[in-house]
């Protein structure tokens, strides 16, 4: 999510088997999708069968597993629920909780450590009546995070994490999705993945799959071996998705030079006024420069470099505000010296939603100030090249506070134990 607009905010505000997971890391559960749905109602409803298999990778057996329905997550139990599920095999489902964005699945038989398992079930999405990132409007729907996903499992407990509407709160290691999706007549489908003959789309070490889906208009172009396509509502004028296909050719390359190169084959671009969200290999956006280039920025911090976005959002959001700056329009840095908003940079979602989420701008604004700071005392040809090793290092992988801050510390020539104090980075 972009973040020049929450940072105006922010200113107001100021005046087993397996090797166990390091800190923060999710367990390795391995999940893999299976998806087949077919639209109907002009793609705002999606029913079908979904499979996820998984391991267990801890000592003892496991019981149960916990599915993720998020977009329930906005709307909790007492509204409309926009995704279901039924008809488990493999599992028994219990009382949906945390507002109905999680279901427990008690597995038939328990999985043994080490073992491969999975469930499937009918699915039935129904996009909501109303503007938003899973929302529709006129004939375009947004269908971000609509999928049902095997829950964040972390030292052994599920972790379940409340919907955030001002943010992300979902967190997930990657994983391998093969979604086919039948459109009824023209209707046509902005989806990541490589095609294959069956018709479905193979996405690999994809965090999570969502989609749009309407009557669209695309322009496409390979730009650095990247098959891009940008998709607007039928009545969107070329000239606006010309424009947003011109900012990819110009960002593409550059988060490439800075970050490492992007990792998947095709990268969907939904041009819309009514969301800046990423996705493993496709964002939405307006056709401005600088959201674009934020959202283009989590095809890295946060798709391909993974994070815990409930608990540390400033991972991502502090990563992609400030490429921004580094690959975007405004070549300015952030800051030159840190702010009072310093020490809630690390801050999780639960912490500012607390708050009424008065400060989680700083998140963005206060998470770029610190790398231009380390930037600035590391040096700024050292610090490129020791932030892009860390990309390249963590590709498909997760950061933590931790790790990120033991990279630093082992590129400085000068000690940085102060700027981690002063930003709460343990």
């Amino acid at each position: 999510m972009t973040g020049a607009l929450i940072a105006l905010a922010a200113l107001a505000f100021l005046a087993g088997g397996a090797q166990p997971a390091a800190a923060g890391e999710p367990d390795p559960t391995a999940p893999a999708y299976e998806v087949a749905l077919t639209g109907t109602d002009g793609g705002m409803r999606w029913t079908g069968r979904e499979t996820i298999s998984f391991s267990n990778p801890g000592a003892v057996p496991l019981e149960r597993v916990w599915v993720r329905l998020w977009g329930n997550g906005g709307w909790g139990c007492r509204g409309k629920r926009h995704v279901r599920i039924a008809n488990v095999t493999g599992a028994v489902a219990g009382v949906p909780k945390v507002f109905c964005s999680a279901v427990p699945l008690r597995l038939a038989a328990p999985l043994a450590p080490g073992a491969r398992g999975f469930v499937s079930f009918d699915v039935d999405v129904r996009v909501p009546d109303r503007p938003g990132r899973f929302g529709r409007r006129g004939r375009l729907a947004l269908l971000s995070n609509a999928l049902p996903a095997l829950a964040h499992r972390e030292g052994g407990r599920w972790r379940l994490d409340r919907y955030y509407p001002g943010g992300e709160a979902w967190t997930y290691p990657a994983a391998d999705w093969t979604v086919r999706l039948d459109a009824p007549a023209g209707v046509s489908v902005a989806a990541p993945g490589v095609p294959q003959p069956d018709g479905s789309r193979r996405l690999e070490h994809g965090r999570d799959y969502s989609f749009a889906a309407g009557r669209l208009r695309s322009v496409a172009a390979t730009i650095g071996g990247v098959a891009v396509t940008v998709w607007g509502p039928v009545g969107a004028r070329r000239t606006t998705l010309a424009k947003v296909l011109r900012i990819a050719r110009k960002r593409l390359p550059r988060l490439s030079a800075e970050f490492g190169p992007y990792g998947w084959p095709d990268l969907q671009i939904v041009v819309t006024g009514d969301a800046a969200m990423e996705h493993t290999g496709l964002i939405m956006t307006p056709p401005l420069d600088f959201v674009v280039t934020h959202e283009l920025a989590h095809e890295w911090w946060y798709a391909l470099i993974g994070n815990d976005q409930a608990a540390a959002p400033w991972l991502d959001e502090g990563f992609a505000t400030y490429a921004e700056e580094v690959t975007g329009p405004d070549r300015s840095p952030w800051c030159r010296r840190s702010g009072p908003g310093a020490r809630l940079v690390t801050r999780g979602t639960a912490f500012f939603r607390a708050r009424d989420y008065d400060g989680y701008g700083l998140v963005y604004s206060q998470g770029a100030c610190l790398l231009d700071l380390l930037r600035k005392r590391i040096g700024r040809e050292r610090f490129r090249t020791a932030l892009r090793d860390y990309a390249l290092a963590n590709r498909y992988g997760w950061s933590t506070g931790a790790e990120f801050r033991a990279a630093m510390d082992a590129a400085s020539p000068e000690p940085l134990g102060d700027l981690w104090r002063r930003y709460r980075v343990r």
